[in-house]
């Protein structure tokens, strides 16, 4: 009974995150073109994986920034694991600083969300210029640095819904560990 219920947690945890994937792709290739700024659009599948990483951690925020990327190069590019790269390095990173963020704090997380996404972009930069890309140093200043601040916009939005989210599923991690333990006792 007890492991058919991590079985539950766990597939409703992936769920939801490939849920808020999808959402973001969609929001990307349907809503996002018509918001843009200059031509600058926000990043919001990096968002999600940054807030997936802080929330869960390192080998989580790496699983996901690698699935996340991979559709992305999928979908929208020829240099397959440039995205998968790239999003496993800004999830992983920010489940590192995971244990060091007040997570009850939208504003901090937000600000590292930011951070993700600029450093996320950095690492997009660095790949396409090993492959031969011309990729102007400015780019980092005028189109990185406003998507990475755009994106920043959207970051308490999707940070709040998997928060609530997270403090559902330590709940319930708290009522199984309280329920085998009375079970135990009886």
């Amino acid at each position: 009974m007890r492991g058919e219920a991590v079985f539950n947690l766990a597939t409703s945890r992936h769920s939801v995150l490939g849920m808020s994937v999808l959402t973001a792709l969609i929001l990307e290739t349907a809503v996002f073109p018509h918001l843009a700024v200059h031509g600058i659009r926000p990043d919001l599948v990096t968002v999600v994986v940054a807030c997936w990483g802080l929330l869960y951690g390192p080998r989580e925020g790496f699983l996901a920034g690698l699935g996340a990327g991979l559709v992305q190069d999928l979908l929208f590019t020829r240099y397959i694991g440039l995205f998968a790269l790239a999003g496993a390095l800004a999830g992983s990173l920010m489940g590192t600083v995971e244990t060091k963020i007040f997570k009850e704090s939208v504003w901090v997380s937000t600000a590292a969300v930011g951070v993700a996404v600029l450093g996320h972009e950095f690492v997009v930069w660095v790949l396409l210029r090993g492959l031969g890309v011309p990729a102007p140093a400015l780019s980092l200043l005028t189109v990185a640095l406003p998507g990475a601040l755009y994106s920043t916009v959207f970051a308490p939005f999707v940070y709040h819904r998997l928060l609530l989210f997270r403090f559902r599923e330590w709940a319930r991690e708290r009522e199984m560990t309280a329920g085998a333990g009375q079970v135990g006792q009886g």
